[in-house]
Order: C-alpha cells, then structure tokens, then sequence
C-alpha cells in the first residue's frame, strides 16, 4: 500500500502487539477472511458474530473491545469497505478503517468510490504476499466480485487506480489477462457468495467450501466452534439521499452504509 494512504489509516492499525482485541464477524466470506487475516497477523480471534440488527456473542466474560470486520460501524474499530457519508462533511467513525471514508467518497461522488474487498485493504495494509497461483489471485479478487469495476469502461481507470494504490499493479495485469466469466465461473465453483449463518443451537455454519479454499492461502480460515447467544438486538431501516441529506438527522446509529448513489441502510437504538 502505498503511504499516500497508508498514512490516513487510524493508528490502531499499526499496532503489531497480539490479542489486544476480539473480531466481529459478519455473514459472508469477505468478513471471514479479514478476521483470518486479523488473526494470523495480530492474533485476535472471533467472539462476535453480526447479522446486521443483532450481535451474537461466544464468550461473555471476554470484555475486550472488538473490531468489527466488513461493518459499517458508527463507534469503535472496524474495518471497511462501505460509503459511510451522505453528503462530504458527514461524521464519519475516526477509528474506521477504510479508504472510503479516508477519501471522503459520498453520494455526490459516488462513483469515485473504492469498490473492492474490505480484505483486500487489509491484505495490502499488512503487506501480505498474494497468492502464489494465478488461481489463488483471481479468487482473491472474486471476494465481494472485486473484480467487477475492472470490466466498466466508465469505471476501469478509477478501479485501476484503487489496485495500484494498494500496490497492486500484479492484479491489474492480471485482470487485463482474464475475462469477467472467467471470475463469474470461480465464484460458481467455489460458491464465494455463500452466507455464514447460525444454526438454531447457536453455532456458525456454512456452504463456503473452507477445505478447498484453505488451499489457496498461507493462513487458516474456519469458523469458530464455539456456541453463540444473542447480545443485542437493534432496529433496522433504509433511507434516501433525496430526503435525509446528513447522517446528522439519524440517531442513535450503531451502523449505516450507502447501498447506492441514493440509498442507504442503518441500524439504530430504538
């Protein structure tokens, strides 16, 4: 990653020193392979598990602060790949870990905005090799269809920016060498889309198939076998950029996250 951003990211970032912190996991593989890669380079491991208007939890008596993986968050340590501002002088979380908001991407420009993985932030912020297949590269960038931009004639050079500025000029050769059916058929393959969920005794399932995927990266990744109970329930809603113009007119946000150029979804206390 290249220090012209690198240097915008909140300093707990940084911090090497291991097991400061829990990990939030939400429902899809974007977030659990950015909670492998928080564990493998810091050590810290699931205890929550969010499925956008509740907080599951595993382990009560752990009263670390977690950060929240792929989450949109209003408060507290995340990383993040969302837009999170209505309009350029929005509040947005200083402890957020993503480019979006470093960058002040909002409704108005949209279409400027980074549109890849939360993974692949962080893949670039700690330094990690890529995969060493071209097939391991190409379902890296399967994760959250990161692939998809590079095939939008009005959205590849914004979409090759973003890669080289995480230093990543590899990837973009690579995606000049490949087809988006080519991606379309890994994501078919290796079911990348499928959700993580709990089961009704509160343990995490799911159809990504982990053994084969666990094949093509230098850490683990599996989910935890511990038992969840619920923790917090929150309220949910969407709005339009029409009519609420700030994220100061919301209140009590827990997280929020534009769904497009005019739409957003939140959750708050209610």
């Amino acid at each position: 990653m290249k220090a012209i951003i690198k240097d915008k990211f909140p300093q707990w970032c940084s911090d090497m020193e291991r097991n400061q912190n829990t990990l939030m996991l939400t429902d899809d593989f974007d977030s659990l392979l950015g909670c492998a890669i928080e564990k493998f380079i810091k050590g810290n491991e699931i205890n929550y598990f969010y499925n956008f208007n509740k907080i599951f939890v595993a382990n009560r008596e752990d009263k670390r602060k977690a950060i929240g993986i792929d989450l949109a968050l209003h408060k507290g340590k995340s990383w993040c790949n969302h837009v999170v501002r209505i309009n350029e002088n929005d509040y947005v979380n200083p402890q957020t870990a993503n480019i979006n908001a470093l960058l002040k991407v909002h409704s108005g420009n949209y279409t400027k905005k980074y549109a890849m993985s939360t993974a692949l932030t962080m893949w670039s912020f700690y330094g990690l090799p890529l995969p060493k297949t071209k097939e391991g590269k190409m379902l890296l960038l399967c994760v959250d269809s990161s692939f998809l931009g590079h095939y939008n004639d009005s959205f590849k050079s914004i979409h090759n920016q973003y890669l080289q500025l995480l230093g990543f000029d590899e990837l973009v050769d690579l995606l000049n060498q490949t087809t988006k059916s080519e991606y379309f058929n890994l994501q078919r393959k290796f079911n990348t889309k499928a959700k993580i969920q709990l089961n009704r005794e509160g343990y995490l399932q799911t159809d990504l198939p982990l053994a084969e995927l666990q094949g093509f990266f230098d850490f683990p990744i599996e989910l935890p076998t511990q038992q969840f109970t619920l923790r917090n329930t929150f309220k949910e809603a969407k709005g339009y950029t029409q009519t609420t113009r700030s994220k100061d007119e919301l209140n009590n946000l827990v997280s929020f996250a534009l769904t497009g150029k005019r739409e957003f979804k939140y959750t708050f206390l209610g």
